[in-house]
């Protein structure tokens, strides 16, 4: 009889809009990371009685990073973008768990960029707020993502970027 045994994974999938005029200039569809100080936050909520984050945030990234499991909040590896109207990051209001997943699909995060970022590489999960900010003591870095299938680029004042994030579980038996 074979010993049965279980690996839990945690993924993201993101989708990236690039919109200037109500037209759709581009569009990017990847998966990337979750950083270990994600998944070190998950187990300590779930299991050790850690304090839960009331509200999640999404960022843009402006340099070509490739994330990394030992990326942390303090310590992202990337340049945020801020060339944006917005004063804070906007928020990731989820939908609720279904079928072992979240995700935003009914409220997307908009970004109204403001031309002083024209590329944008890549947009991570983060719980503050505050716009460029890496000095939140007790903030986390959640799911990461590089846009692999090539950075959105030609981004000019009034274009908006709109992000979906969708965070699954899923069994490896």
């Amino acid at each position: 009889m074979k010993n049965p045994h279980q690996k839990v994974l945690i993924g993201s999938r993101w989708i990236i809009q690039h919109w200037r005029d109500k037209r759709l200039l581009a569009e990017r569809i990847e998966e990337n990371l979750c950083p270990d100080e994600f998944i070190n936050y998950l187990l300590d909520v779930a299991l050790s009685g850690g304090s839960q984050k009331a509200n999640w945030y999404v960022l843009l990234f402006s340099d070509d990073h490739t994330p990394e499991v030992t990326d942390t909040y303090a310590s992202p590896g990337f340049t945020e973008s801020d060339g944006y109207d917005e004063s804070t990051r906007p928020a990731w209001s989820e939908d609720g768990v279904s079928g072992k997943s979240i995700s935003n699909t009914s409220s997307k995060a908009e970004f109204t960029m403001d031309g002083t970022d024209t590329t944008i590489y890549g947009a991570a999960l983060v719980s503050d707020d505050t716009k460029g900010d890496q000095a939140a003591s007790s903030a986390i870095l959640g799911p990461v993502v590089q846009f692999t299938g090539g950075a959105v680029t030609g981004i000019s004042d009034d274009d908006v970027i709109k992000v979906f994030v969708t965070v699954t579980g899923a069994d490896d038996a």
